[in-house]
């Protein structure tokens, strides 16, 4: 692993843990202002915190209505282009709470430091398709 990346690392299974909350103010802080996600619904740009938050409260509040417990990354790619820049990318299964599986997602962030935190500034989702367990 290349010098820092180990930090970013640490830094994004504390975002994951945020999250897992399914608390938006928890996961909050892990988002730069302005960022910009991008998945299978189309894509959003959030100018302001309160949009973020809103944001997160959505795709939070979709979840719990969908009964997630948690997810898995199975796999985890860093390469920190900048001291202030890097690319992460992720494999990630979601599972119900009854432990069977929910989804599987492909995710690849943008972060940019910003005094001495990283933020993601855009989030791209590929995927979420469902298990092949649940599919018709």
């Amino acid at each position: 692993m290349i010098p820092g990346t180990s930090i970013i690392a640490q830094w994004f299974e504390q975002y994951v843990d945020a999250f897992h909350t399914l608390d938006p103010a928890t996961a909050l802080s892990y988002l730069h202002v302005p960022c910009l996600f991008l998945g299978p619904r189309g894509f959003r740009v959030m100018v302001s915190e309160a949009e973020n938050e809103a944001f997160l409260a959505n795709v939070m509040g979709d979840l719990k209505a969908r009964d997630y417990s948690h997810s898995e990354i199975t796999d985890f790619q860093v390469a920190q282009t900048s001291d202030a820049a890097a690319l992460l990318s992720v494999r990630r299964v979601r599972y119900l709470r009854t432990g069977e599986e929910m989804e599987r997602l492909g995710e690849t962030y943008t972060l940019r430091r910003v005094n001495d935190s990283w933020k993601i500034v855009v989030a791209m989702v590929e995927g979420a398709a469902p298990s092949a367990e649940r599919q018709p």
